[in-house]
């Protein structure tokens, strides 16, 4: 039964909406996620992850979770995808694995990251303030490479996770340097997340990444695919020409359609493999969550402007992924014996 409603978390976790024209790449989420499939050796991804995170994290286990992709000038505050997938997988870890969910960003999101978090029912503080219950805790993350590294290793000692997960987190290319899907340079407002990843792999704590344009943390695994599949992937438009793909790869990757949709589908997989759907966010949750955060200052990475959309789809259709969601795993629990086939 997981094996069927992991294929059917992912079909609807990757169909693509993206615009007839612009300079948005369309027509690839399929083959991105194909690559990602056949490299997961053909488990369906939600479950492959799913799985592995039901399997490793336990009752009081401090969970990172990476995000915040988009920066200034064009997104100032961050970009809504990743935001509210970060909060969805947040509640679920929590409520449904009972895990300590610390989300790690720049801290020109850190508004939007509360916004997300109290729209999806959790309380927030900032590392190292006071405790409260059913709490997420915000740790603000350096653009200094050299603050980077010292940071990673600082937090991984000091709260052990047994899982750091990136969701639109954009990774360092071969060479070091970070871009967007459309290959525009942003390393130098962006944090590394590359030694959170290494130092995870080093001390064997799961890692995991779910992403939707190639340049994010966990597309490392198909490096190579990502050049030949992205027209921005082997060639960009900075001076280090080495293109866009991602070079982080993690143990466990997820492709979606828009990155946020691939943190909902792999909350889904862990609240059914839990048996418990409460945890997972209801189309009325997501609604609050995605006018809060735009109105905490985040832009929709597709139009650059406070829309109330993702990546381009509107409230509706986001609305819309939720129910459909929820339908697979909520009918998938059911025992039923059709009287009329």
């Amino acid at each position: 039964m997981p094996q069927v409603i992991g294929e059917y978390i992912d079909r609807l976790c990757t169909v693509e909406m993206r615009p007839g024209k612009g300079n948005l790449p369309r027509g690839v989420i399929h083959r991105l996620y194909d690559a990602a499939r056949e490299q997961a050796g053909g488990v369906p991804l939600t479950l492959n992850m799913a799985q592995a995170i039901v399997d490793r994290v336990k009752p009081g286990d401090a969970v990172f979770i990476l995000t915040g992709a988009g920066g200034p000038p064009v997104l100032p505050n961050a970009e809504v995808d990743g935001l509210l997938g970060a909060a969805a997988l947040a509640r679920a870890l929590h409520f449904a694995l009972g895990a300590r969910p610390y989300i790690l960003t720049e801290e020109r999101a850190a508004e939007p990251v509360r916004a997300a978090c109290w729209g999806a029912g959790l309380n927030v503080r900032r590392d190292g303030g006071d405790e409260t219950a059913h709490q997420v805790t915000f740790v603000s993350t350096p653009e200094d490479d050299d603050a980077s590294r010292s940071q990673a290793s600082e937090l991984l000692d000091r709260l052990a996770p047994t899982l750091v997960l990136g969701i639109e987190k954009l990774s360092p290319n071969r060479s070091g340097v970070i871009h967007g899907a459309t290959g525009l340079d942003y390393t130098a407002v962006h944090s590394n997340p590359r030694y959170l990843f290494d130092g995870a792999r080093e001390r064997g704590i799961l890692t995991a990444g779910i992403g939707d344009g190639g340049n994010e943390c966990g597309f490392g695994v198909v490096e190579e695919a990502v050049r030949q599949i992205m027209p921005a992937g082997d060639k960009c438009d900075c001076p280090c020409g080495n293109g866009s793909a991602a070079n982080v790869a993690t143990d466990k990757f997820v492709v979606g359609a828009i990155s946020n949709w691939g943190g909902y589908g792999v909350s889904a997989m862990v609240c059914f493999l839990n048996g418990d759907l409460a945890p997972l966010i209801e189309a009325d949750d997501l609604e609050r969550m995605l006018r809060d955060v735009v109105g905490s200052g985040a832009f929709d990475g597709g139009t650059g402007r406070p829309t109330i959309s993702d990546d381009g789809v509107p409230l509706s259709g986001q609305r819309a992924f939720i129910e459909m969601l929820r339908s697979i795993v909520t009918i998938g629990q059911i025992d039923l014996a059709s009287p009329g086939h």
